[in-house]
């Protein structure tokens, strides 16, 4: 397997996109476990631009560290986990193609994939976790508890407490669990929302903006932050799909998350469509077909309402033009 090779190599980097989550962080650890035991005298970190409180619960539970680092310093061999497009990570893009570069990801396959010397992409898992433990299992090497209850989290909490599970999911859950109570697993990956985040639901809803087309609910709105669970939320009170706007002036940057229903998703893939708008605002996008997002460089000449109204417009227009076109609709 070529995978192992780059996995003996001395010097290992495992890359977790932004505000890391439990599936990104415990493919990184298990990723981490293997390569220890394919050279036990390897240097190997974990590093992510920020990391959500989730995924520091399960990190505090298996004693595992992930470094907050922006822009770290890249050895030859590079491991870039769970992400999407470039744009998810907080690193030298010019350098970064002069790397070993190895993505495992179960997102819709992007360029991201092009500057790779090794990807596995299986976009038909709903985990990049499961990935992970099936390398495990092919190879018969059981992880130790720590590792399992990591990869155990990932797989939940991907896929919504086993909403999007399929039967090769309960298969590796099944694999893994053994001694590992499922409830502590549920625990883990439960915690009231912070105040943070209530506040941006509530915003969120409160600056909705509700179009319809051919039946279809769709809502338009713009936070600060948490963007993604905005969205979710969104969906989750009534909405078909949500587009989501968060600018961050500082830091020069536009996000966009977009979650929608499954019978929206059956003409709309919301990873495609993110990626073509992504690069339409000159930066990039990626997903799956029910949830996408995209980051994009901000245009500081133009006020933040202006670049929130351009950007939302855009989405809602390029989804019906998605749509009419799925359905044949002139």
């Amino acid at each position: 397997m070529e995978l192992l090779e780059y996995l003996k190599r001395d010097e290992i980097l495992f890359l977790c996109h932004h505000n890391a989550d439990p599936d990104a962080v415990g493919s990184c650890v298990a990723l981490k476990y293997l390569a220890s035991q394919l050279n036990s005298k390897g240097n190997y970190r974990i590093v992510a631009d920020s990391i959500s409180k989730i995924s520091r619960n399960v990190l505090n539970e298996i004693g595992e560290r992930v470094d907050v680092e922006i822009y770290p310093k890249l050895p030859q061999t590079v491991f870039i986990v769970d992400t999407a497009s470039i744009n998810q990570l907080k690193v030298n893009f010019d350098e970064l193609k002069n790397k070993d570069v190895i993505l495992i990801d179960h997102h819709k396959k992007t360029e991201l994939a092009d500057i790779c010397k090794y990807y596995i992409i299986k976009e038909d898992y709903p985990s990049t976790s499961e990935i992970i433990a099936e390398i495990f299992r092919e190879l018969n090497i059981f992880p130790p508890k720590n590792v399992r209850i990591a990869l155990l989290c990932g797989i939940v909490y991907d896929t919504k407490h086993l909403k999007l599970a399929n039967p090769k999911t309960f298969e590796l859950i099944s694999y893994l669990i053994k001694d590992i109570s499922f409830q502590k697993i549920l625990s883990l990956l439960s915690q009231e929302s912070d105040y943070s985040k209530r506040t941006a639901h509530l915003k969120a809803c409160s600056r909705m903006e509700i179009k319809e087309f051919d039946k279809i609910k769709i809502a338009l709105s713009y936070v600060s932050s948490h963007e993604a669970s905005c969205a979710k939320t969104i969906v989750s009170i009534g909405a078909d799909i949500a587009f989501v706007v968060a600018v961050r002036k500082k830091e020069g940057e536009i996000r966009v998350s977009a979650r929608c229903r499954k019978h929206v998703s059956k003409y709309v893939h919301l990873g495609n469509l993110m990626e073509k708008i992504g690069k339409e605002l000159g930066g990039s996008g990626g997903g799956h077909s029910e949830a996408g997002g995209l980051n994009a460089p901000y245009d500081k000449s133009k006020s933040k309402e202006k670049v929130i109204k351009e950007v939302l417009n855009l989405c809602y227009k390029r989804f019906v033009d998605e749509y009419k076109k799925a359905k044949n609709i002139n």
